[in-house]
């Protein structure tokens, strides 16, 4: 499993990690092959973004009908995030099968589309979902 480290600059444009400099060459050891990318704000999820998704969402879906989350991650990226998310390709049992791509993969903006299409869906569907606090917005 990949291990991603998020972080931001000072306004002296110094780079300021959540976890320290000094964890990196111990956890690149872990791993064969690794890349280090600098993105964006826009770029890549916001904690918040995934805790709604997979903490609140899909737990929400999942116990209104009993359909696993995965279930429920897959059904809303095919209906809700079908121009989001590529359906990749894969072999599974020597069969070809296909699966979409991970929300990890997505930025912020494309993850806030999915969001609202989910509640857009959601309000036709009568799916229990609720919104994400606007409180917990940063402005």
């Amino acid at each position: 499993m990949a291990k991603y480290f998020r972080g931001h600059t000072s306004v002296e444009g110094v780079a300021m990690l959540e976890t320290s400099w000094a964890v990196l060459p111990e956890t690149a050891k872990q791993y064969p092959h690794f890349a280090i990318a600098i993105l964006d704000e826009d770029e890549y999820l916001t904690d918040r973004q995934i805790r709604w998704y997979k903490g609140v969402c899909l737990r929400q879906l999942s116990d209104w009908n009993g359909d696993t989350p995965d279930e429920w991650d897959y059904r809303l990226k095919t209906e809700c995030g079908a121009e989001i998310f590529k359906m990749l390709r894969y072999e599974c049992n020597g069969k070809e099968c296909f699966r979409p791509q991970s929300i990890t993969s997505k930025g912020k903006k494309k993850m806030t589309q999915f969001i609202e299409n989910i509640l857009s869906k959601s309000i036709t569907m009568d799916w229990p979902v609720v919104p994400p606090d606007p409180e917990l917005r940063r402005l």
